[in-house]
């Protein structure tokens, strides 16, 4: 009787911690009729997320120079820039961050849902990109990431 009662105390706390490590990942797409922006939100056991941000060129051509910011939050900033990128394979990772406070961390290590995501990022994340393409001609393009619901 006694083994029966301790399956089913501890049970209960085998499922909530499998539950509290659940795999999980969203995203946010966009686009301009040169580019496909995405960043996705994976689940990260040691710092709670990771954010990826990548980019494909839609056009013809090649790039020859490519400068960035990535304003996922109002907070949160990415730059960066990528000289002669390649896009033979599609898309190209622009950065990986993680959050960067203790409390960002237990906030996605503790699950998170859609609406939380959608809360945590805003509604419009965006890449700003400046561009050369293969001319020597500089462009300036915004892409606003919108959520995909998955």
């Amino acid at each position: 009787m006694k083994k029966t009662i301790l399956v089913f105390l501890i049970l209960p706390l085998l499922l909530l911690g499998a539950c509290s490590e659940k795999e999980w990942s969203y995203k946010y797409e966009g686009a301009t009729d040169n580019w496909n922006g995405v960043t996705e939100i994976f689940h990260d056991k040691e710092n709670g997320a990771r954010f990826v941000g990548k980019i494909k060129y839609l056009g013809n051509g090649d790039v020859k120079k490519l400068k960035f910011i990535s304003e996922l939050t109002q907070t949160s900033q990415q730059t960066g820039s990528v000289q002669t990128p390649n896009f033979k394979e599609g898309y190209i990772i622009i950065f990986q961050d993680v959050p960067n406070t203790d409390s960002t961390k237990n906030y996605f290590k503790n699950g998170v849902t859609d609406e939380e995501v959608k809360s945590f990022f805003g509604d419009y994340p965006v890449f700003k990109i400046d561009w050369t393409d293969e001319e020597g001609i500089d462009h300036t393009e915004t892409i606003y990431l919108k959520y995909v619901a998955q």
